[in-house]
């Protein structure tokens, strides 16, 4: 609501107004007493609408509450942990390590005699399935082309000395690909769980 405030020559004008009329009709001598009445109860109300109107405009204040500032948070997703496969290096450093730690076996004087009679093309084999299981092993999209271990090792007489030549080799091999030790690891747990289908003689 909007209240206008009388000037004070506007004020004056109105009493005269008042006062000509009353004049006529009550012949009132006394008219300036009447006068500072009739202005101190017009000032009284506009004191009182005054105070009426601060007093209701501090209770709107009050009920005002100041809007809460909203900020916005972008969603950060955790990177995924990368797999043992991506960590070696990928496929095509898997396939390196295979092909060096292969030769190795073919050529050790102990674990040769287990490839006695491999042609080039078995031993292609041979190292293309190991690539495979590698790769599978440890989160590549590999497909296993090779038999269960228990089956591929059954019957050759493998003791835990043979398998301890083998483990030298590929960690002999990792070393030489600078394979850090905590893959370096890993990657012996997966061949060490694989120890009671191959070891068949202590």
């Amino acid at each position: 609501m909007r209240f206008s405030i009388v000037g004070k020559r506007e004020t004056v004008v109105f009493i005269n107004h008042i006062y000509l009329r009353r004049k006529k009709i009550m012949n009132i001598k006394n008219w300036k007493t009447i006068q500072k009445s009739i202005l101190a109860m017009f000032i009284g109300i506009l004191i009182l609408v005054g105070g009426a109107t601060f007093a209701s405009a501090q209770k709107v204040a009050k009920n005002i509450k100041p809007k809460a500032k909203t900020t916005k948070t972008k969603t950060v997703e955790p990177q995924k942990a990368k797999t043992l496969y991506e960590r070696l290096g990928g496929y095509d450093a898997i396939s390196a390590v295979v092909e060096s730690f292969a030769d190795k076996l073919f050529a050790d004087p102990i674990i040769g005699k287990f490839f006695v009679g491999m042609g080039t093309d078995t031993r292609k084999q041979f190292k293309q399935k190991n690539k495979n299981l590698v790769c599978n092993v440890t989160g590549g999209k590999c497909d296993v082309i090779s038999r269960t271990a228990k089956v591929v090792h059954g019957g050759l007489g493998i003791t835990e000395k043979d398998f301890g030549i083998v483990v030298q080799h590929l960690v002999d091999t990792l070393n030489e690909f600078k394979v850090p030790e905590a893959e370096q690891k890993e990657l012996l747990a997966i061949i060490g769980s694989l120890k009671p289908d191959i070891v068949e003689k202590k």
